[in-house]
């Protein structure tokens, strides 16, 4: 028969179910493995879920077709799915239900009919021979009937698949010619376009004929599309995929190659590494193309000759600067030597040596230092600085089990059994004039209301001051005190020089010049120049460290020291004490001097979600938490140093209805005073929350600014100038504030007595801190500052946020700091730049 023959009996067969990807399986191939050159991940997920999408829709329809053939009602369902066709955009071909074409011979007009897919072995037709008798199939437009057709009477058949590849080879194609037009952006929208059509060949369909060649092209076309965009590291990992693939390939069988590709963009790609000085991805790179390719690619011995003959000439340099005596001249030569090939054969015998005639480190700093103060609680910067500049009379060493370990750098300092008497003695050092004389004087002019050096609190706990010998004093107290030595943290004032071991030599364009006051008697080595360096931003001076640009960084954020830790270069390390952040209010706004208004700006801001999602991003890092009063909670559950924290009181929630109700409440309060002192009621405008300039502080307040928009409180941010801490103008109504509390024994007087940053009237707290300072153990100086808390947190006195570890991180080659230190300069004069060996 010439024509198709009628269905039999005009009844509908049985079902035969088809899963489009029973002749495929996930292949572990090129385009898998180049998933993320393209950033595709999200579109790769959509394109598994369009092909599954497409199964199901094959199967619905099926059931919707079993449906048609029990109701009889082909014309209605025809006439349904031309109306989804209208309502849906264009699919493309392969999201579409999979067909079959099969086109008929001259006798039958050529027709062509679009059939379910033929159920043939590995989706092939038979030999020519065998191609005898009827096929039975079912037309896409009479999908309930079965048919018969003669093999005679067709002409040929193109399956699902390579119908799909054809459309996949024209998107490439357009892509090449938008390429050629100058419309990179259209261009690669085309190749993600493309790269969808032969993920799901590989998918569904990995023995499709031409499609590994298709492939092929395709990589090639698409990484020099990159290539000419400037996407060159892409457009090599692209050519690397293309290689593994087929070595021999080569483009239309011409002499373009993917290894003559690699050459030209790996020749761009290292240089482009160079230029931005990131030797050590460029060292990388070469290492990792050596090991994979050996001889066959040129750029790799080409630019490992160019690097090492940079590196010797900058090493002789460096051995030149030294040899004259220009020793920040070598250190800076050497360092650089360094970075562009530290392997370079007699380059860290040069280096060392300069580190030995002159050690240096450069610091970069999140904040400048402005003023240079040791004991500051709210400034890190001052208290970093202060703490290279000069010494205390006595200093705090480590964390105990009951308050800190103290000694004094002139000798040493004990407090009697009766904890009533505090006992001196100074041993003799070379080149130190200073006696049980001088420091008797030091002491009495801490206690003298007429001096700069006077201490109110070691005022009022001093008795009498005893010279016994010239190396030993004894200072009655007037009452027990526990850690008395905590009070006399504090700089010399009697000798000018005394204690001071750095000072400013320069300080302009960012930089600070640190150079050590005079060689410290008995050492053998010289102390290293500090130079600290300012980046505005975290990620610039991540950057530099890992080009070997800086040796440090005195503090990062959790979540890039997490980051860091994975790279063995540089190492990583928290501090001893955690920071904790506060807002504190200024009180010469009636609004902010209520207590009731205090704790609805407190319920109003989501503090959890700001620390844990916003700065942590989820990270779990022990010792950061909301805190419920600002005092130091501890980092482990069982920390010693939590001894003035209360856990039996929670944080206070994120409520923002509790904090529209006190809002009102508070407005009615200072109403109701108001008309009682016959004046106008106050008006709340605009809140100014200030802050410190950087990442962290600005990203915070902008939080919470717009948390009080939320409940209705109007708040613009103001930015302080790089180095401040305070406001001095007295313009502002919030000022957010990070500070480290080591000894809250002594710390919360400096911060809530008189002349404290967050100095309080309220009698209760007045009253507390007064009782603190006469505690005659710990049992009940834990008691006191429990109560302290619990007034804190009903004043609100500052508004607790939360307390945060924070970590430094350093080149491996910076030897001699601790891993926990209570500062950064702890331990400075041990600072050596120790080039590691390389092991790249």
């Amino acid at each position: 028969m010439n024509r198709m023959s009628e269905p039999h009996n005009r009844a509908p067969l049985s079902r035969r179910e088809r899963t489009p990807g029973r002749h495929g399986v996930w292949l572990a191939c090129a385009l898998t493995a180049a998933l993320s050159l393209w950033g595709q991940t999200g579109q790769t997920s959509q394109t598994s879920q369009t092909s599954q999408t497409g199964q199901t829709g094959q199967t619905d329809q099926t059931d919707q077709t079993d449906q048609t053939d029990q109701t009889d009602q082909t014309d209605q369902t025809d006439q349904t799915d031309q109306t989804d066709q209208t309502d849906q955009p264009a699919k493309r071909l392969y999201q579409a239900e999979p067909f079959d074409v099969i086109t008929l011979d001259k006798a039958n007009d050529n027709k062509e009919l679009r059939v379910f897919p033929l159920d043939l072995p590995d989706r092939k037709l038979p030999e020519q021979v065998k191609r005898v008798g009827k096929i039975k199939i079912r037309l896409l437009e009479d999908r309930a009937n079965e048919y018969e057709v003669a093999w005679r009477n067709i002409d040929k058949v193109d399956f699902f698949e390579e119908l799909v590849l054809l459309e996949a080879n024209g998107v490439v194609r357009e892509a090449v010619t938008l390429t050629g037009s100058d419309k990179p952006v259209e261009a690669q929208a085309k190749y993600d376009e493309a790269f969808e059509y032969y993920q799901w060949l590989l998918r569904f369909y990995p023995q499709t004929p031409g499609l590994q060649a298709a492939i092929q092209d395709y990589l090639f076309l698409n990484a020099g599309a990159l290539f000419r965009i400037g996407r060159v590291e892409e457009a090599f990992a692209v050519l690397e995929e293309l290689y593994r693939q087929n070595r021999g390939y080569r483009y239309l069988a011409g002499s373009q190659t993917a290894l003559t590709a690699m050459e030209r963009v790996g020749e761009r790609l290292i240089g482009l590494q160079t230029d931005a000085q990131n030797y050590r991805a460029a060292r990388m790179l070469l290492e990792r193309l050596g090991r994979t390719y050996g001889d066959q690619l040129k750029v790799t011995a080409t630019w490992r000759d160019k690097l090492v003959a940079v590196a010797a000439a900058k090493r002789d340099e460096a051995a030149a600067h030294l040899a004259a005596g220009r020793f920040r001249e070598a250190h800076e030569t050497g360092q650089e030597m360094l970075r562009i090939w530290p392997a370079l054969p007699g380059g860290r015998e040069v280096v060392l040596e300069i580190a030995r005639q002159y050690p240096l480190v450069v610091v970069g700093v999140a904040q400048p230092a402005m003023a240079f103060d040791a004991t500051s609680l709210d400034n890190p910067a001052a208290r970093r600085g202060g703490y290279l500049l000069a010494r205390t009379l006595v200093e705090f060493t480590e964390r105990g089990p009951e308050g800190g370990a103290y000694a004094s750098p002139w000798g040493t300092v004990q407090l009697s059994a009766d904890r009533s008497e505090l006992i001196f003695e100074l041993r003799p050092q070379p080149g130190v004039q200073f006696t049980g004389y001088d420091l008797a004087r030091e002491l009495l002019t801490m206690a003298d209301p007429q001096s700069p050096a006077y201490r109110p609190a070691w005022a009022s706990l001093m008795g009498e001051v005893k010279i016994q010998n010239v190396r030993r004093v004894r200072i009655r107290l007037r009452h027990p005190h526990l850690l008395p030595q905590a009070l006399l943290q504090v700089q010399l004032s009697s000798q000018e020089s005394l204690g001071v071991r750095y000072r400013v030599a320069s300080q302009a364009d960012g930089e600070t010049r640190f150079e050590p006051a005079g060689k410290r008697p008995g050492a053998s080595e010289p102390s290293p120049v500090i130079v600290e360096r300012f980046y505005a931003e975290p990620r610039t001076a991540i950057e530099d460290l890992r080009k070997g640009k800086i040796d440090a960084i005195d503090r990062l954020l959790p979540t890039d020291a997490l980051r860091l830790r994975s790279d063995d270069s540089l190492h990583v390390a928290a501090y001893a004490f955690p920071t904790l952040h506060v807002l504190i209010p200024n009180r010469d706004s009636p609004f902010l001097a209520n207590r009731v208004f205090r704790r609805a700006l407190l319920y109003g801001i989501n503090r959890e979600v700001i620390l844990h999602k916003g700065l942590l991003d989820g990270a779990k890092i022990e010792g950061t938490r909301v805190l419920s009063a600002p005092l130091p909670g501890g980092i482990t559950s069982n920390d010693p140093a939590s001894y003035a924290y209360d856990d039996s009181i929670a944080p206070l929630p994120y409520d923002p209805v509790m904090s529209a109700i006190l809002l009102q409440l508070a407005d009615q309060q200072l109403g109701a005073a108001a008309d009682k002192k016959k004046e106008p009621a106050p008006e709340l405008k605009e809140l100014v929350l200030a802050h410190p300039a950087g990442e962290m502080p600005r990203f915070v307040c902008k939080q919470i600014q717009t948390q009080w928009n939320v409940i209705g409180v109007k708040c613009t941010l103001r930015e302080l100038s790089p180095g401040e801490t305070r406001v001095t103008d007295g313009k502002f109504d919030v000022l957010y504030a990070e500070f480290v509390m080591r000894e809250p024994l002594v710390d919360v007087a400096g911060l809530f007595g008189p002349g404290g940053l967050a100095q309080t009237n309220d009698p209760f707290i007045s009253l507390t801190l007064r009782r603190l300072n006469e505690v005659a153990n710990w049992k009940e100086a834990r008691g006191v500052l429990h109560e302290l808390h619990r007034l804190l947190y009903e004043d609100v006195t500052l508004l607790p946020l939360w307390q945060m570890i924070d970590y430094f991180v350093s080149q491996n080659g910076l030897t001699g700091h601790r891993d926990r230190p209570i500062a950064f300069y702890q331990n400075v004069e041990q600072w050596r730049v120790v080039p590691p060996v390389q092991q790249e």
